[in-house]
């Protein structure tokens, strides 16, 4: 990694405020998909807005709180400047076989990101950064189609602004699979990309980022991201679709990552297993960068598969404190359901029992841990299941990318969107004010 900041296009400011988590819009809207039911409304895939998402003075309080803990009171940021689109700047782009590549070269960081979509002629655009990070998708408007494109008129221009994590390897840590290119990278891709102008400048150092501690469900999977695309995909990599500006997700989740091995209680029983906690490419590496105002999302399970309840909880609690530490705000999550039925219609409710005699019930201590501890947990686990359940085994089998764990484009853009609702409902501040 080499060169100094990237920077291209003048500044701007953004005024309109947001109450209460809901998102304000300007410019022409482009929206679609139905509501689907299971536990809690989803709309899968959201509402994707024109114009550029801005918050200011607003309080985000209260809220209800799975398993104990707090949501967090805070006033919600009035967003400072953001790049303005520009031509000049979208000639550094390329076409490439499946649309268009910028490729800006800088160091590792954070940067914002502003955009015109839309040109002379009509189009149908879908965004991504760095290495299948999904950015900015329209609704799922049938089922089993994992993403949808912006859809812009001949002549029409929608603006919107992001902030982009950037580091070296752009995905997964410590994993055999491409680190990608070096420096700030957006694709526009879709049947039809069209891009009128675009604009970046490093971020402040003020804004906060999310930081995802998690495994290969929820990490940058290797998978396109493109419409019927059937491999591999983490739920994180999903997530920064949700936010505009002003915050960026960082999505550290690595494949075999547990909370910490333990040649004594929880020995990684082989190279495909990772000891997050221990990891220089992994927590040691997160800890130095975190300050006040960031949050971390704490999801494991699926590979904790021989540690005790008490080294469990222990661990949990661990990441809890250290991020308390920092100043930074702890976020517990329990894991996506394997795909195991009871029945047709009704997955089995004894998920994540690992494989201990007698099991340790993985999702209960990660309530109990975040109940004791004061710390929110999406329960993501219950919310899933209670939809997957309206969908029926059949369904649900297609959202999977193997037997039983992983999941495609499709099912990793449901679990998201869920993620993204439950950040709302809940109220978790400061998440909350940055959801689109």
């Amino acid at each position: 990694m080499g060169g100094t900041a990237a920077t291209g296009g003048a500044m701007a400011g953004g005024t309109p405020t947001i109450t209460g988590g809901t998102p304000p819009s300007s410019g022409t809207t482009a929206r679609g998909g139905s509501t689907i039911t299971g536990g809690s409304a989803v709309t899968l895939g959201g509402t994707v807005a024109g114009g550029t998402t801005a918050r200011g003075g607003t309080t985000a309080a209260g809220g209800s709180v799975a398993a104990g803990g707090s949501t967090g009171t805070g006033v919600c940021p009035t967003l400072g400047q953001y790049p303005t689109p520009d031509t000049a700047t979208r000639a550094k782009c390329t076409n490439i076989s499946n649309g268009i590549a910028c490729h800006f070269g800088g160091d590792v960081g954070n940067y914002d990101v502003s955009f015109n979509l839309g040109g002379t002629a009509a189009g149908q655009t879908q965004v991504q950064a760095e290495t299948w990070r999904e950015m900015l998708a329209a609704p799922i408007t049938t089922e089993g189609t994992p993403v949808g494109s912006i859809a812009t008129t001949a002549g029409q221009k929608l603006l919107y602004s992001m902030t982009v994590n950037v580091r070296k390897p752009e995905g997964q840590p410590d994993w055999t699979v491409s680190a990608g290119t070096d420096g700030l990278d957006m694709y526009f891709l879709g049947s039809a990309p069209q891009l009128d102008s675009i604009a970046y400048a490093p971020a402040a150092a003020s804004e906060p980022v999310l930081y995802i501690l998690t495994d290969s469900t929820g990490c940058d999977q290797p998978g396109d991201g493109t419409p019927g695309n059937t491999s591999t995909a983490g739920w994180g990599q999903w997530l920064p679709q949700f936010f505009g500006p002003g915050i960026a997700v960082a999505n550290y989740g690595n494949s075999g990552a547990l909370t910490e091995c333990s040649p004594t209680t929880t020995p990684c029983e082989s190279d495909l297993y990772r000891s997050f906690y221990d990891d220089p490419k992994m927590w040691p590496a997160i800890k130095p960068l975190l300050k006040a105002g960031d949050v971390v999302l704490i999801e494991f399970a699926h590979n904790d598969k021989q540690t005790p309840q008490d080294q469990y909880e222990a661990n949990l609690n661990k990441y809890i404190n250290e991020t308390k530490a920092a100043g930074a705000i702890p976020l517990l999550a329990t894991p996506i359901p394997r795909n195991n039925w009871t029945n047709a219609t009704t997955m089995n409710t004894a998920q994540l029992i690992n494989n201990l005699k007698p099991g340790v019930d993985l999702p209960a201590s990660i309530r109990k841990v975040g109940a004791a501890a004061g710390v929110p947990v999406i329960d993501i686990l219950a919310k899933v299941m209670a939809f997957f359940n309206t969908k029926g085994q059949t369904t649900v089998t297609g959202y999977y990318a193997d037997a039983q764990t992983h999941l495609k484009t499709v099912g990793a853009n449901i679990v998201a969107t869920i993620l993204r609702d439950e950040i709302r409902s809940m109220n978790i501040y400061p998440l909350v004010c940055y959801l689109r």
